[in-house]
Formats: structure tokens, C-alpha cells, sequence
């Protein structure tokens, strides 16, 4: 099971993003008001999976009645990992704990026709949340199927359906759970919930470029629980939406974050780098194929500069980059046949940028990066060079993708292809 993202049409952002509103006076809010958000798009194979995520939350510590901190989950499951026929309701539910005592206070249902995985609904819920608790400080942990910066389809057949029965974009779904070894654990690849047409199914999805302009609000932090979404195309769309973004450049095991103490993300000062630590400590002290685990923080702000030394060396090394391909050696995080995740270092290095070259290039990456760490293999990938943050290969891609690309964020900042 992978957790997976791709898109949904633009269309439907023109519609609702008039009434966004991202520019807000935060200086008026007092520190201690923070306002978590687990966002959980389960209409898919991760139903059971995610379930247990939000059962281990609850039980861990979180907010007091009335505390400032708020601790609010969005979720949409699935009648059970394989039903996809019965539709459900979504709900934002508050939760809180006093003398442990578990209080869920629903604050908002979504109709069972509609999806997480639609920037609609996203954007419907962050503004219920601005609505209700407006704070200077939010923080989004989303959890789904994730597929880094691909269009929708891409990384299931390679092709994009318009479904008009439901209006949405979607993928054939045939090839969702590629590969999948019955003896290795679970991945979850963001933003694939299923839904059946003609008895077939099919998943919806949103781009990253679709998420991140449908967050009416501005986040100190989003974490992606979700496979792939560790790389710098990633973060560049999203990083006026968020002032750090924490992710995997590799799949993620579908058992994910560590929520058993979620107080890293309710403490007066949030501790990103010390939840994904965590995280990784947890996977990197098992056994086999379990020690599988790759995790990245990235300050938003540093990206500007990094994709400046990026343009620089695309464009001093344009030739030597598309000679490259998948038989380069540069170091993967892909498994299969999907190789559009190639780690952004590595491939620079391959193309020979000099000495001083790949010093000045690190140093941006540190800049960036506030935390990273990687296991020595995920799922039978060996990692020997982690820069923290993955890249499109365009010699490993096709034409298609490539006119795809040059609509990103990062490839208009970066030149990547041109």
C-alpha cells in the first residue's frame, strides 16, 4: 500500500480560491495560541492503517478543555481497506484530555459524495479552522497516499481520466499497489482516495501545486506523512504556504509518524526537528526490512537561494545532466519502474560540477535542511548519498512529463527544463 498525490482540476480551484485569504496580521495573536491540524485522507487501502494512527493520538497527551492549544483532527475512512462502494462522511473533530478523560467535539461534517483528496473540501475545512480559531500559529500533519509533485495518473498507467460522471481527474488505479512483496511491510504512498465507476476503481487526486493553492492560511509547519513527497519541487510550492515542511524523499511505511506523543507539535515552541527524530529513531532501531525509514525538515525560506545555485549549475551542466539516466548510479528513491526521484545532490555530482561548485551547494543545503536522517536501505534501497531532498531526472523522464514540469515552482525558478 503506498500513500500517494496527483491532481484535480484547475477548474475547480477557480471557484473557491476568490474567497482564500492567505495574508493575515498573525502579530496580533498571542505565541501560546497554536492550532494543530491532522489532516487524513483514508478513503483508500491506508483506511485500517491511518485508524490506528488517530487511536494511538488519542490516547498520548494533548490539549486540556479550554487550553489555547487546539488539537484538531480531519479525517474520511473507508468502510474497511477494500470497500470502496459504501461511501462515508468525513469530520473535523476537536479533541481534548482533562484528567484523562477524552472529550471529541465534531465541529464539521462533509457530505459523503465528496472527498478528502479534493482541494474543495481541504480548503473548506482549513477555513472552518481559521473560522473557529483564529491564531497566529497553525501546524498540518496530512496523511494519505502520496506521490511527490507528479500530475494525477502519472505514477499509476501514465495516464489522466476525466471522470464526468463525478467531474474530478483521475487515475486507473490497476497498478495502485505495485510490486508489493506479501512479506514486506506496508507502504503508503499523498492524496489517493478510490472511488468505483462501472464497477472499476479509480483514484482522486490533487497535485501539490492544487494542495497548496487551496491552504487558506498560512502554516508554521506541514508534515507529510505520505510517500515520495521529499522532494524540492515539493517544497517550492509550498514554501509560501508553510515556514518549514517535513517529508520523505522514499516511500514511508504505513504504519508512519510516531503519534504516541504528539506534544512535540502542542509545545509553546512546536519542535518539528524533535517529532521527525523521533520518528526516525523509532524505524532505524528495528530489524530488517522494517529499518526502512528517510526524513527531511526544510526552512522555506532558504529554498530562493538554493534554486539560484541550482540555475547556475542546470545551466553550466545542461548536457552533461541529459546525458544522465537511470543506469547513472546516482542514488535513488523510487523502487520499481517509477524513476522520477533521483537524489538533487547526487545528480549534480554525476554531472561533474567542480570542487568549489559542490561546496557552495552543500552549504545551501544546509541552509536549507534544519533536520535530516536516513536508514542504510529503505525496503532494499540502498541510501549511501542523502542529501535530504529528491529531483527529477529529465533523462529518466519523457515529453510528456517533461511540459508538466515546466509548470512547477521550482523549474520556473531553477531552469531545470527548459
Amino acid at each position: 500500500m503506498l500513500k500517494k498525490t496527483s491532481a484535480i482540476a484547475v477548474m475547480i480551484l477557480a471557484i473557491f480560491m476568490g474567497g482564500c485569504t492567505k495574508e493575515t496580521d498573525r502579530s496580533t495573536f498571542p505565541r501560546e495560541e497554536f492550532v494543530t491540524v491532522y489532516y487524513c485522507a483514508g478513503f483508500n487501502n491506508l483506511s485500517s492503517s491511518i485508524q490506528k494512527n488517530i487511536d494511538v493520538l488519542k490516547k498520548g497527551e494533548l490539549p486540556f478543555d479550554g487550553s489555547k492549544h487546539k488539537m484538531l483532527v480531519f479525517s474520511h475512512f473507508s468502510k474497511s481497506d477494500s470497500n470502496f462502494k459504501d461511501l462515508t462522511e468525513s469530520h473535523l473533530i476537536q479533541y481534548t484530555k482533562t484528567f484523562g478523560i477524552l472529550k471529541a467535539d465534531t465541529l464539521l461534517t462533509i457530505d459523503q459524495s465528496r472527498y478528502a483528496t479534493d482541494p474543495a473540501v481541504l480548503n473548506e475545512v482549513l477555513s472552518k479552522v481559521q473560522e473557529l480559531f483564529p491564531s497566529a500559529h497553525y501546524g498540518m500533519v496530512v496523511s494519505s497516499h502520496g506521490t511527490g509533485w507528479l500530475p494525477a495518473g502519472k505514477y499509476s498507467t501514465g495516464n489522466v481520466i476525466q471522470m464526468s460522471k463525478r467531474k474530478k481527474v483521475a487515475g486507473d488505479l490497476s497498478l495502485y499497489r505495485y510490486n508489493e512483496d506479501p512479506g514486506s511491510p506496508k507502504v503508503k504512498t499523498f492524496g489517493a482516495e478510490v472511488t468505483v465507476l462501472d464497477g472499476k476503481n479509480y483514484s482522486i487526486e490533487m497535485t501539490a501545486q492544487s494542495m497548496a493553492a487551496a491552504i487558506p492560511i498560512h502554516l508554521d509547519y506541514i508534515l507529510f506523512d505520505a510517500c515520495l513527497m521529499g522532494g524540492v519541487e515539493v517544497a517550492y510550492e509550498f514554501k509560501d504556504v508553510a515556514d518549514k515542511i517535513a517529508f520523505s524523499p522514499t516511500e514511508v511505511l504505513a504504519t508512519g509518524f510516531d503519534y504516541s506523543d504528539i506534544s512535540f507539535l502542542l509545545a509553546d515552541q512546536t519542535d518539528i526537528d524533535g517529532f521527525c527524530k523521533r520518528y526516525f529513531d523509532y524505524y532505524d532501531s528495528q530489524s530488517g526490512s522494517m529499518q526502512s525509514a528517510t526524513i527531511s525538515v526544510v526552512r522555506s525560506s532558504a529554498l530562493p537561494a538554493l534554486a539560484g545555485i541550482c540555475k547556475t549549475l542546470f545551466g553550466k551542466y545542461r548536457s552533461e545532466i541529459a546525458a544522465l539516466g537511470t543506469g547513472s548510479g546516482i542514488q535513488r528513491y523510487f523502487r520499481a519502474n517509477y524513476h522520477w526521484f533521483f537524489d538533487l545532490e547526487d545528480i549534480l555530482v554525476k554531472a561533474g560540477i567542480s570542487a568549489d561548485e559542490k561546496a557552495a551547494l552543500e552549504k545551501a543545503l544546509a541552509d536549507c535542511i534544519s533536520y535530516k536522517a536516513a536508514t542504510p536501505q529503505f525496503l532494499g534501497i540502498e541510501i549511501k548519498n542523502y542529501s535530504g531532498l529528491s529531483m527529477y531526472l529529465p533523462g529518466a523522464g519523457d515529453s510528456e512529463l517533461n511540459v508538466f514540469y515546466r509548470t512547477l515552482a521550482w523549474n520556473k525558478a531553477a531552469n531545470l527544463v527548459e
